[in-house]
């Protein structure tokens, strides 16, 4: 139980000092102020009398059963009689691709092993040999010596083995006050980042490439095309800058992205924390981290981090797409191959996102096995995205550009491009606009405000939005303002089960135990994210250089909103199946009332759940209008209008019952404490003592 009011946050902060480490570049939709109050109890160190009556949990490593025969026991099996099967073994193991993560892990154990040192929980020369250890190891990875073993079944695993052997006992001193849990979803966040950062520098590659290439073609004048027919003729520097444009909007998703995962989960160990006087703001510096995560249960079972990656994924690489297709169709047909595969793996992208958001629908806080699955779509996309990056920049390095096809291919009656085109003006322009690219504030820079009147504002080129695009502005006003409704619906849900304590769960078998606030909590949480998702998403479309770009933008723009969206309805179906399974005759947890319950036909004794259940199952409608959206292309972008329209009108529906829902369940106390393991303080005892510390 001290796990629940454990170091989580740091004794001697306040709670508004949690708040203000936060990122001030995040959106401006800030928490609400009870939010604070209601995390505040996770700061404040056990009274003496308390601890003596709390029994200490520490995720110390379990010793090995040295009487199993033949294979080598499990980290974990200390209980366990018998090893797993083979079979079982085979199709558990994920060391044959998380072993990408040995870099990410080893920083985050030098780190850890560290602050244990630092808050004496681990001596310093037991530190200092658990260092040297992990430096042997990584150097054995690099130079392709070290063994991987699927018995070992993980990264992590097969290096902390790898270190017992090494080392000895100091090794098994690495796992205290820290899970698997808070461990790979620490691992994962620092290989994300650090792979948002290559992708952004190939992007700045393909940038510069194409403003070289039209440098080296300035005054050339193409035909314009829509419906794949020949408009106005353009300037070919134009129709470059479109795609310029158009990366810079995928690089803005990224950064985002890379603001919002930048969290650091370590400490939060398998779902409560731990009872040990960790320091977590120590170990998040140390790895880079803007600071620790605020909640235990969202920092080990979310992934909205790697579901927005890959929506930034699939968004640029429909663009590549089109680039691709493009120079495919204008390239003879010994040069154009090359980039038809481009075309062609943008396919995949979008296939490794929807891989991800069936992965993640409908799964109940916190872990669970299923997100093993994460990794490889998530290896894929990266290595999809960057490669298909590099190849569009080798080929703007190497295509010519003929003039002469090009010149009779215009509609007759238009001028000759000498006699219109200023070419040192040009030149200028392009020069300055390659050191904007270079510096990353082509379109301004990362820290501008987004416009405060959406609906007067003007593109620079003094276009006004499309009626399409201030009809999504109002649809994610309102999203937003159902995301708070629902925020405010959870949070004094909390409110009213003050001290009530539920168990945790990891694998849907119950864990450690959780105040019901801290569990409502994550959610709380996740649905901040999904709010300033949408926010940036507004705010991207007010720095609009291009007209080529603005043309095409709604596409990419609502494939934006549609991620987003697709995020948030993951999210509820979340909490939809947990809510629907606490319903069940089985848990006996939540009682919802009649007003948000359904009946049957031929069992009058029953009672469903059935709004949370379509919450459940709505969600994949979300994420179906997505993929309808990513299929649009060229004349399809007349019909990104329903899977628009639907969304959105399925969010607002799934946001609204669910606030609906918030308010109209009873928690029953009683089923739940009969649940508890036994040794846990009890909820009444916990309440008292909150509400002591807090006056």
């Amino acid at each position: 139980m001290e796990s629940m009011l454990s170091t989580f946050m740091p004794p001697s902060s306040s709670s508004a000092a949690v708040l203000s480490t936060q990122n001030p570049n995040l959106s401006p939709f800030t928490p609400h102020n009870h939010l604070q109050i209601l995390h505040h109890p996770f700061w404040y160190p056990l009274s003496s009398s308390l601890t003596k009556r709390l029994p200490v949990t520490c995720c110390a490593l379990q010793q090995p059963n040295m009487a199993a025969p033949a294979k080598e026991a499990k980290l974990w099996g200390g209980r366990f009689e018998e090893g797993v099967t083979d079979a079982v073994e085979r199709f558990t193991e994920s060391i044959s691709f998380d072993k990408k993560l040995y870099k990410q892990d080893i920083n985050g154990s030098r780190a850890h092993a560290s602050m244990l040192a630092k808050q004496g929980l681990m001596s310093s020369s037991d530190r200092d040999s658990i260092v040297e250890g992990l430096d042997q190891i990584e150097e054995q990875i690099e130079r392709g010596e070290f063994v991987w073993r699927t018995d070992r079944e993980d990264v992590h695993m097969n290096i902390e083995a790898t270190l017992t052997d090494l080392i000895g006992e100091p090794a098994k001193k690495l796992h205290t006050a820290r899970s698997r849990n808070d461990q790979v979803s620490t691992d994962f966040r620092l290989w994300c980042r650090d792979a948002i950062d290559a992708i952004l520098s190939h992007i700045k590659q393909l940038q510069v490439a194409l403003l070289r290439l039209a440098k080296k073609n300035i005054g050339v004048i193409i035909p314009g095309y829509t419906h794949l027919q020949k408009a106005e003729p353009v300037l070919l520097q134009h129709h470059l800058l479109a795609y310029v444009e158009q990366l810079e909007f995928d690089a803005r998703r990224l950064l985002d992205c890379r603001v919002r995962l930048n969290f650091c989960p370590l400490g939060a160990c398998a779902l409560a924390g731990t009872g040990l006087p960790i320091d977590r703001f120590m170990t998040s510096d140390a790895l880079g981290f803007t600071a620790p995560m605020r909640n235990s249960m969202d920092a080990v079972s979310d992934r909205d981090f790697i579901l927005e990656l890959l929506s930034g994924n699939a968004i640029m690489g429909l663009h590549l797409s089109w680039l691709g297709e493009e120079w495919g169709l204008w390239a003879s047909e010994e040069s154009g191959f090359s980039m038809e595969v481009v075309s062609g793996k943008s396919a995949r992208l979008v296939g490794d996102l929807v891989t991800l958001q069936i992965l993640c629908k409908g799964l109940p806080l916190t872990y669970n096995r299923d997100l093993q699955e994460d990794k490889e779509p998530v290896f894929d996309s990266v290595e999809t995205i960057i490669g298909m990056l590099k190849l569009s920049a080798d080929f703007a390095q190497n295509v010519t550009y003929n003039q002469d096809k090009i010149q009779k291919a215009l509609p007759s009656g238009y001028s000759d491009p000498s006699l219109v085109v200023d070419r040192d003006s040009i030149l200028k322009c392009l020069d300055k606009i390659e050191e904007q690219v270079e510096v990353g504030q082509f379109l301004g820079t990362q820290n501008e405000e987004p416009a405060k009147n959406i609906h007067t504002t003007r593109s620079q080129n003094g276009q006004v939005p499309t009626d399409f695009h201030l009809w999504c502005y109002d649809a994610i006003d309102t999203i937003v303002s159902h995301i708070k409704h629902l925020q405010v619906a959870m949070v004094r849900l909390a409110k009213k089960n003050t001290g009530v304590i539920v168990p945790g769960y990891t694998h849907l078998q119950r864990a450690q135990p959780v105040l019901l606030q801290h569990h409502l909590l994550a959610y709380v949480e996740q649905l901040e994210r999904d709010a300033e998702r949408l926010l940036d998403c507004t705010a991207r479309l007010n720095i609009m250089k291009n007209s080529m770009e603005a043309v095409v933008s709604d596409h990419a723009f609502v494939l934006e909103f549609l991620s987003a969206n697709s995020i948030t309805a993951i999210h509820l179906s979340r909490l939809g199946e947990e809510w629907v399974l606490w319903a069940s005759e089985e848990f006996g947890f939540i009682t919802p009332s009649d007003s948000v319950s359904t009946g049957s036909s031929i069992m009058p004794q029953k009672k469903n759940p059935d709004p949370m259940e379509l919450v459940r199952g709505k969600s994949a409608r979300v994420v179906g209008d997505l993929v309808k959206l990513q299929l649009a292309h060229h004349h399809g972008l007349q019909v990104d209008k329903e899977p628009v329209t639907d969304s959105v009108k399925t969010i607002i529906g799934m946001l609204e019952v669910s606030a609906e829902f918030a308010q109209n369940i009873t928690y029953s106390q009683d089923r739940i404490q009969k649940s508890l393991p036994a040794g846990h303080l009890d909820a009444t005892t916990l309440a008292d003592y909150l509400v002591h510390k807090a006056s």
